[in-house]
């Protein structure tokens, strides 16, 4: 049986795979945009009931199990330091399979800022970033490529919307200050927090999904041997079902050659869809280790294997008409 391999290699290291929201699970994440102000949450959640931000903080809850497709989060704030903006308690329904974010933003308007995350990686190799800014709506913030200078972002402080940009460095800057530089990479999902400490403008970057940690360029040795071993196999294959196939049958044994690809397919669809394995790096394996089997095979069969000489069978069949 042949194999043809399918688009998704295991070139990205499970490390930085992205933790998606399952069925069953949510997840809950919690930014704090005010600088120089501690606050303290206590929940309801089981695994941390109780944690601490400090200043321009970041909390992650993990996976958090639902009963009926929801998990009802109650949670109180209590201010740290002295003369902070306290905060109001609150509950929120989280729904599953879905990553939560709240902001906070204790300033000029809104103090509480819920939304659904995106924590899924780019499949374009690019990078995935949000701002999150508690700074006036009338505020814009600027991003710029480092070596270009050209614009890609301006909008204004109240976008919190996720965009997707190229890999690389950028400078960031709030209206016509420079704020940072960042570097974003590829794979990564990225949310950037600014705001206002007494007469100037902070800001602090979180991972939200970690980037890939090995360059798509390593897939090219791969695609490389693959491609040969495919001129190799499928292409002589192709060429002995056709010379060792007496003249009525070449078509139909080619056929035939071109059927092994298809249950070789179907074997990968069946191996991948049942999830036999929790790593694909398993069913590599398992995929490698039938493909040794069958070389097995083919060596015993081609040792016992007697060549069918067509011009000789000919030459045969019309010797007695000479």
């Amino acid at each position: 049986m042949q194999w043809s391999e399918s688009d998704e290699t295991s070139s990205v290291i499970t490390q930085t795979y992205p933790v998606i929201p399952s069925s069953g699970n949510t997840q809950l994440r919690v930014f704090s945009g005010i600088p120089d102000c501690s606050y303290r949450f206590s929940t309801n959640l089981k695994a941390r009931e109780s944690f601490t931000l400090q200043g321009l903080d970041m909390y992650y809850s993990g996976s958090v199990a639902t009963s009926n497709g929801t998990f009802t989060l109650s949670y109180t704030i209590e201010s740290l330091t002295t003369g902070c903006t306290e905060l109001q308690d609150g509950t929120q329904e989280l729904y599953e399979a879905t990553a939560h974010t709240l902001f906070l933003r204790p300033a000029h308007a809104i103090t509480k800022h819920w939304y659904a995350d995106d924590v899924q990686k780019s499949n374009r190799s690019q990078s995935f970033v949000r701002t999150l800014a508690n700074l006036l709506a009338t505020t814009r913030v600027v991003w710029t490529e480092e070596g270009s200078g050209n614009v890609v972002l301006d909008m204004p402080a109240r976008n919190h919307d996720l965009y997707e940009l190229v890999t690389g460095h950028y400078n960031v800057q709030v209206g016509e200050q420079p704020l940072t530089n960042v570097s974003l990479r590829a794979g990564g999902v990225y949310a950037l927090i600014v705001a206002q400490s007494r007469d100037s403008f902070v800001s602090r970057m979180f991972e939200v999904t970690e980037p890939n940690s090995m360059n798509v360029l390593w897939l090219v040795p791969q695609y490389v041997v693959m491609t040969l071993g495919e001129v190799m196999f499928s292409v002589t294959g192709l060429e002995f079902s056709y010379a060792q196939s007496p003249p009525s049958m070449k078509s139909v044994l080619q056929a035939c050659w071109l059927l092994t690809v298809a249950f070789g397919n179907i074997i990968v669809v069946v191996v991948a869809e049942l999830k036999f394995f929790d790593s694909q790096a398993s069913e590599f394996f398992l995929f490698a280790g039938l493909m040794f089997v069958d070389m097995l095979i083919f060596m015993v069969m081609a040792y016992f294997y007697i060549p069918y000489d067509e011009q000789r069978q000919y030459d045969a069949e019309c010797h007695p008409c000479n």
